[in-house]
């Protein structure tokens, strides 16, 4: 094999540690707060839970990011953290005592954190400087997510919901396998972590970027993890809540092979995760203001345009303005760190609503929230092109380049 050959047999198994991965979550993802509901648990508790991981995971994915990038081991790290991740949500499906499935969950976020962070770096360092095709190498994520979420959904209906782990546990293995034949040139951070670190924490469209983050995440885990409960408070049979969830998978492949490309390609991070504000907004106002299972069903058509949408852009941003050798470092502080904040956020702040307003005065809430980060991260944004440019990022769009 010539070397112009390796890095297309890279991104062919990057690919399919994508859909492994993201196969695994559509296990569990919608239906571990139904497993919650099942067992007893308050939606107090429940939203306890769904915040705990996310702030388990924005304290390991940096760290264990960290040590892949001094190291310059990315690929055997995934295949550590992902083996691992398997023993908890196993675990899981054995007990009903609420301190122990906060452990498990614990234990399961401390191994998921690095995951995503340590699997985007790969991909970008396979893509070189075609990073605006990392949205075609997630979308094999979807693919796998989208299927194995409605089939699971069919096998639970009427069925014990457990399988959700045996199937997470199946697709994980996989991935874990998978990572194993992976090659990646992968250069070890040579320089000061703290250097890199000061050098993204003193630029001020970074720190303004950080902030859209946050709020986006916040309103992502809603969206994802309230999902579920919402279609079951209105009914919905667990078929049509697989179907519902495979849908805005679906429609999101679509969108991160075709169009949203295209648009980070055309008009950058910033005005991307404008779209996925407004997406957000959209959304939140049907599920508050129209509470039909097939209202939400539709709805779902939204999700490439608020979580494909922010996501795209919050990877190509923190490849940007990553420091030399610190790639993991980077989207783990972004996806990990500062994703995780807003995802615990969001889970703490709905989880209490839910239980104090009901799911309708809940959504118009995040409505509300959705059209404030629109509004203030536009300004702000606006504001720093204004008076002056920020800092070059560590590296250029491929796109400004030509």
């Amino acid at each position: 094999m010539n070397r112009t050959d390796q890095p297309q047999v890279s991104v062919l198994w990057i690919k399919l540690i994508y859909v492994a991965v993201y196969s695994s979550y559509g296990a569990t993802s919608v239906y571990l707060s139904l497993f919650y509901r099942r067992i007893g648990l308050t939606d107090s508790q429940i939203g306890f839970l769904i915040a705990l991981q996310p702030l388990v995971m924005l304290i390991a994915g940096p760290l264990w990011s960290i040590i892949g990038d001094r190291l310059g081991l990315r690929a055997r790290l995934l295949a550590l953290v992902t083996g691992f991740s398997i023993v908890p949500m196993l675990a899981m499906g054995l007990t009903t005592n609420f301190w122990l499935v906060t452990l498990y969950t614990a234990l399961y976020a401390l191994f998921n954190g690095p995951i995503q962070p340590l699997t985007d770096s790969m991909a970008l360092t396979a893509l070189g400087d075609q990073r605006h095709k990392y949205g075609v190498i997630r979308a094999f994520g979807s693919l796998g997510y989208a299927p194995v979420m409605w089939i699971v959904g069919l096998i639970i209906q009427g069925r014990d919901i457990r399988w959700i782990f045996v199937v997470n546990a199946l697709f994980m293995g996989a991935a874990c396998l998978l990572t194993l034949r992976t090659r990646v040139e992968q250069r070890a951070l040579q320089g000061s972590i703290a250097s890199g670190l000061g050098t993204l924490l003193r630029n001020h469209m970074w720190r303004v970027f950080m902030i859209a983050v946050f709020i986006a995440m916040a309103l992502q885990t809603v969206s994802f993890s309230y999902f579920g409960l919402y279609m079951d408070t209105l009914n919905a049979s667990e078929g049509l809540i697989g179907f519902s969830g495979a849908l805005g998978s679906g429609s999101q492949v679509l969108l991160l092979i075709g169009i949203l490309p295209w648009m980070l390609r055309s008009w950058g991070s910033q005005r991307l995760m404008l779209i996925g504000f407004a997406g957000f907004a959209v959304r939140f106002a049907l599920w508050a203001f129209i509470p039909s299972p097939w209202v939400v069903t539709a709805s779902q058509l939204l999700q490439g345009l608020t979580f494909g949408a922010a996501l795209l852009a919050s990877v190509d941003f923190a490849a940007q303005y990553a420091p030399e050798g610190m790639a993991a470092t980077s989207q783990a502080i972004v996806t990990s760190l500062v994703a995780g904040l807003g995802r615990s956020f969001g889970g703490i702040l709905c989880g209490g609503l839910y239980d104090g307003i009901g799911p309708q005065g809940t959504f118009g809430v995040f409505t509300v929230m959705a059209i404030a980060g629109l509004l203030s991260f536009g300004l702000l944004w606006r504001k720093s092109l204004v008076g002056g440019p920020a800092a070059t990022p560590a590296v250029a769009l491929s796109r400004r380049s030509r």
